[in-house]
């Protein structure tokens, strides 16, 4: 799996593909030889197999979309989650303005060095499909100086409030990147994904049409179809995983502002 994770999103579509088709093809090259040579194809009722064939793929297809769909919204919450944080980060770099000089370019130096190992360090990592701890002892130590802090008017005691609401939001927010990470179809999904993909392309062999060619076809037809929703699927199951994972975009910018004023 991790291998796939690696190859561009072109061939990745290609192979599956190609993969679902040429095991399609050569099963219905089978199943015709088997049915042929016993008879069976005699006794078929290409009116009665239609409808059974038709509730079989709508039941089916329910069911796929159902599951694109789950990974999709998956993909869509952990864009948001990333942007999120990193919007956090921005906000709470606003909020140490009102702190004195020399405590407020600390914890700027300090949430700079966070956000860069977010991109440098925890990124990486995620789309290896490891979560790092890295950028934790860096938030720690910022909590710290922000929590022994003493504002010593009514406006420092707002703007230090705000900085504290704005630090335990920074912190939700990584947790929740970090549990969007492990987000994932499970294993008894993808079961009914390939387990129901098989018995849609088996049904299709169950018609019987005289022309070889003509069926072909239509089962490469079905086939294509399935192996792209799959393929969908495949692609979007892990947000933070392979080429097609979200990328640390909406940080860089961040960061990028947090240098140039800093």
């Amino acid at each position: 799996m991790k291998l796939l994770e690696k190859i561009p999103l072109w061939l990745f579509a290609l192979l599956t593909v190609a993969a679902f088709d040429g095991t399609a093809l050569g099963g219905l090259a089978c199943a015709r030889r088997w049915g042929h040579g016993l008879g069976l194809y005699a006794l078929v009722d290409n009116d009665a197999v239609g409808w059974i064939f038709s509730a079989v793929l709508v039941i089916y297809a329910i069911s796929i979309g159902l599951i694109a769909v789950a990974t999709w919204s998956n993909t869509t919450a952990a864009s948001g989650i990333a942007s999120q944080e990193a919007s956090q980060i921005a906000a709470l770099y606003r909020s140490l303005a009102g702190y004195p000089q020399s405590l407020r370019n600390d914890l700027t130096r300090s949430l700079v060095g966070y956000t860069q190992s977010i991109i440098q360090d925890a990124w990486p990592a995620q789309q290896r499909g490891q979560v790092t701890e890295k950028g934790i002892e860096i938030l720690l130590d910022f909590g710290r100086r922000i929590l022994t802090f003493e504002p010593l008017t009514d406006g420092k005691c707002i703007v230090h409030a705000e900085a504290l609401h704005a630090f335990n939001a920074l912190v939700e927010f990584r947790r929740r990147r970090i549990e969007a990470a492990s987000y994932a179809v499970p294993g008894r999904l993808w079961a009914v994904v390939l387990i129901g993909a098989a018995l849609s392309i088996f049904a299709s062999y169950v018609f019987n049409i005289r022309n070889m060619l003509v069926q072909a076809l239509m089962t490469a037809l079905l086939t294509s179809m399935i192996a792209l929703l799959v393929f969908f699927i495949a692609t979007t199951d892990h947000p933070y995983r392979g080429t097609s994972a979200i990328g640390p975009q909406a940080y860089e910018i961040v960061l990028r502002d947090l240098q140039e004023y800093e």
